[in-house]
């Protein structure tokens, strides 16, 4: 039977406030960069990219000084401090760079609390069970974006379309982002360690199958294409716009229904090889929404969805299980800056060709490659990720 600690509650109550609040903007920010602030899709392309980067990077300091440090907790409430006041700010843009600035530093913000709090429910998670309760983490995350999403399109469908609406839903996202900070700061406890003695980091002191996850990994999201594109894309299907953010949810509420069911299967029948039915999920989405039409787009983000619930929470398993308790913040901040790279890349490039070839060609590549991805890494499973 899997227990989950009071920790484990707290931090999956933290996340789904936090992501309650970040869902009611999320959706919504690739549409008022097109339609009001008039952006192209290779901008917003740069703009997402960029701040993948910056989250990508920043969990790499921020897991370096968190082993460093021997704690866990501050660095996660300064990261969810900052995304949750910094977001609302958007109620005031009036330029694709004035939300660039935002994003990025919501991004910086989760930058900062990732690896820490990953660290923090590794210490509270027992090896036979890690994907259950990074898949329970996943689930409570998802399940704040499914709220906030239906919260986005109940205002859009009540109050408009209008350029007004979206500004009111962007300052309203603060409620639950402070709802949010109070379980994290009274609730969560930290979990100090003795930290290793400072020393340069080796790349040696992480396992090859650490490493190859990460490469896998990262050659995925160099092809793959994140949900700002998606939204894009449904529009480009015919979608309405105030559908969108429904769309939106019915890919977060997949995502909390698999989330749980994923991890657990990752538990009997092997992490690596639930991670390949994921990468061949996203395929098959992407390849849906190249159909052009408006089922088409539905069914992406249905498949989407699925995908969504495995992909990070099964690399997180992974990491658990592999890196040694000193260096494990560390190792996420590893994998996330290789991720982030790899994000930045693919979405310049989908944006450009987007902008001058037209949206499926960017799908229809990404389609390819997760279900040639997927194939590779089922039949190398065993050799390259030993769980």
């Amino acid at each position: 039977m899997n227990k989950i600690n009071k920790n484990i509650v707290a931090l999956g109550a933290n996340s789904f406030f936090t992501d309650f609040s970040t869902e009611m903007i999320l959706p919504l920010l690739p549409i008022f960069l097109d339609h009001f602030l008039h952006a192209t899709k290779g901008e917003i392309g740069l703009i997402e990219g960029t701040a993948e980067l910056g989250v990508a990077l920043l969990i790499a300091l921020s897991g370096f000084y968190s082993d460093r440090l021997g704690k866990r907790k501050i660095l996660t409430v300064i990261g969810y401090g900052l995304s949750n006041l910094i977001k609302p700010f958007a109620f005031f843009a009036q330029s694709a760079t004035m939300i660039a600035t935002i994003r990025i530093a919501d991004r910086v913000g989760k930058g900062i609390r990732s690896a820490p709090r990953d660290a923090l429910i590794s210490h509270s998670t027992p090896r036979e069970s890690s994907g259950f309760i990074f898949g329970f983490h996943k689930m409570m995350d998802s399940a704040g974006a499914v709220v906030g999403s239906l919260s986005a399109f109940g205002l859009l469908w009540f109050l408009g379309e209008s350029e007004a609406t979206f500004r009111t839903i962007f300052a309203l996202s603060l409620i639950p982002g402070i709802i949010a900070m109070a379980i994290l700061v009274f609730f969560v406890v930290d979990a100090p360690f003795t930290p290793a003695p400072i020393r340069r980091f080796r790349p040696g002191a992480l396992s090859a199958p650490f490493y190859w996850l990460v490469a896998f990994q990262s050659l995925f999201s160099l092809f793959a294409m994140n949900y700002s594109f998606m939204i894009l894309k449904a529009g480009d299907n015919g979608m309405a716009l105030a559908m969108i953010p429904l769309a939106y949810t019915l890919y977060n509420l997949i995502l909390s229904l698999f989330a749980i069911p994923i991890g657990k299967m990752a538990d009997r029948f092997g992490k690596a090889t639930l991670l390949s039915i994921i990468y061949m999920a996203f395929g098959l989405g992407a390849l849906a929404m190249t159909s052009g039409s408006i089922l088409g787009a539905w069914l992406g983000f249905a498949i989407y969805g699925f995908f969504a619930g495995g992909f990070n929470s099964l690399a997180k398993a992974i990491i658990s299980n592999t890196a040694p308790t000193e260096l494990k913040a560390t190792a996420y901040g590893v994998y996330y800056t290789s991720i982030g790279v790899s994000t930045l890349i693919s979405l310049v490039v989908a944006g450009w060709l987007w902008d001058n070839v037209g949206s499926t060609l960017p799908f229809m590549i990404a389609s390819l490659s997760a279900i040639l991805l997927a194939g590779f890494l089922f039949g190398m499973r065993k050799r390259f990720i030993s769980e």
